[in-house]
């Protein structure tokens, strides 16, 4: 497999611990996003893996991370999001990535989201507050749908629903581009790298 890199930018954790997760099931290196200086700190690598949270609509740190990557020399970018809805909120996560990436960057940049959850001891104050007046919005509105009681449960309290199932797709992903990369090269009789 080319060299890759997992790149993590983490407040509470749940995107950290995924990281860490991609990183060991496939053997490559790990980065926290917040000690990055530049992209040359980056370049030897093939492929970068951006994880972040979905944080108010947008994905934490993406402006920046495209800058490192086009620096890099780097040839592929995959990008994986956590978050605090259930991954079966497909409408919703489309979207998200809508919401987030150019249509070019929908088609070229693989994108994945995983579930992690919320963590009140761990947020930041303004995210406590953030989250605090969507509970009380919520609280307060007086025709509810089905999803509007779901939010308001789910923003009730701290919770965990990160899994090891989430990032096997990615995971997966990653092994069956290095096979058809490999497999192209034997066919055509050239090295691999």
């Amino acid at each position: 497999m080319k060299k890759t890199i997992v790149v993590y930018k983490s407040s509470t954790g749940f995107t950290k611990r995924y990281a860490q997760m991609i990183a060991q099931e496939t053997h490559c290196a790990i980065a926290d996003f917040q000690k990055l200086r530049d992209g040359r700190q980056l370049a030897g690598y093939d492929t970068v893996i951006f994880g972040s949270r979905a944080h108010a609509g947008s994905i934490d740190g993406l402006k920046k991370m495209r800058k490192l990557f086009q620096a890099s020399g780097a040839k592929r970018l995959l990008l994986f999001v956590t978050g605090a809805m259930p991954d079966t909120a497909t409408e919703t996560i489309q979207q998200f990535w809508s919401q987030n990436l150019t249509t070019d960057e929908l088609l070229h940049i693989p994108h994945f989201y995983m579930p992690g959850g919320l963590c009140y001891e761990k947020m930041s104050r303004g995210d406590r507050l953030m989250m605090k007046a969507a509970a009380v919005m919520m609280k307060r509105k007086k025709h509810k749908s089905a999803a509007d009681l779901e939010f308001e449960r789910a923003i009730a309290h701290s919770y965990d629903i990160s899994d090891r199932k989430y990032m096997e797709p990615l995971v997966a992903f990653l092994s069956n581009s290095s096979a058809i990369v490999q497999e192209m090269c034997e066919v055509e009789n050239r090295p691999l790298f």
